[in-house]
């Protein structure tokens, strides 16, 4: 039986499931395991602890793909190619080359059970989108998982990965939705941490990146960490969606529909934008 970090709350179901599919991996059918959630819920910190769990069962590669400006095709991929023992396929620069470089990879991962982790692949360019496709629709050939992290409020349907996710087999996709925490699993963090709880969840969404931060701050002021991530969030909206942010923030607390029409009534077709990027949230009555 697998012991899991009891540091991760609310996560039993999700880490359940990453063993099964190891275990069915191991018997040679492998797995692409689609992980996602908004920035913060604990995607890195779960599968972090997945892999330390198993860092003495199976080949352990990983890859991540970041938010540059300028960014390097296939970088997540060279990520996971440093991580192998040997390594003979040249960087591509053709699409015959490439072709080659993906093959390559995938006999890597038939040659023994490996678990291979991508983060962040709402960042990937078009290069390792194109690698996680070939890999993830062969997969069941191997004996090894391959798992992809992604801030699901990032992918819209316009969103290059969307093609990616519709084009995985279903029979070898499985996908984990990691959610925020509940009331009560703010108020366990809260009393690790030696602090109340008291407003502590309706301030942070059950958000565990915040819940964490908030924490560490002793409270009063909003800890810069949070302020960053929010702003980092908010900077990737468009400017109708921005001018829409900055009406709400007139109103303390949440604000009725009417009023936000009037305040904001040019910029009200961003809403959905705003809603889907978990900037706003709807009120529940």
């Amino acid at each position: 039986m697998t012991v899991h970090d009891d540091h991760l709350l609310e996560r039993d179901d999700a880490c359940a499931q990453l063993d099964a599919d190891l275990e069915r991996a191991r018997l040679g059918v492998g797995r692409v395991v689609l992980v996602g959630g908004e920035a913060g819920v604990g995607k890195t910190s779960l599968v972090r602890s997945f892999a330390a769990q198993h860092e003495n069962d199976v080949r352990l590669l990983w890859g991540a793909c970041e938010a540059l400006f300028t960014p390097r095709p296939l970088a997540p991929v060279y990520d996971i190619v440093d991580g192998l023992d040997t390594w003979a396929a040249e960087p591509p620069t053709t699409d015959v080359e490439r072709a080659r470089f993906f093959s390559a990879l995938l006999e890597e991962l038939r040659a023994r059970p490996t678990l291979a982790i991508v983060e962040d692949v709402h960042w990937a360019d078009d290069a390792t989108l194109d690698a996680l496709k070939y890999l993830g629709r062969r997969i069941d050939s191997t004996p090894s998982v391959l798992v992809l992290t992604f801030r699901d409020d990032e992918v819209s349907i316009q969103h290059p990965l969307r093609s990616v996710l519709g084009d995985l087999p279903s029979e070898s996709t499985t996908r984990i939705a990691l959610a925020p925490l509940s009331a009560a699993g703010v108020e366990e963090l809260a009393r690790r941490a030696g602090r109340l709880a008291y407003g502590l969840y309706e301030t942070t969404g059950g958000n565990p990146f915040f819940v964490t931060e908030v924490l560490a701050g002793g409270g009063g002021d909003v800890p810069e960490t949070v302020v960053d991530a929010v702003l980092a969030r908010a900077a990737r909206l468009s400017e109708g969606a921005l001018r829409l942010l900055e009406a709400v923030a007139v109103v303390p607390g949440s604000i009725e529909i009417w009023l936000l029409e009037e305040l904001a009534a040019d910029d009200m077709s961003h809403l959905a934008e705003c809603l889907a990027s978990g900037m706003l949230v709807p009120a529940h009555l």
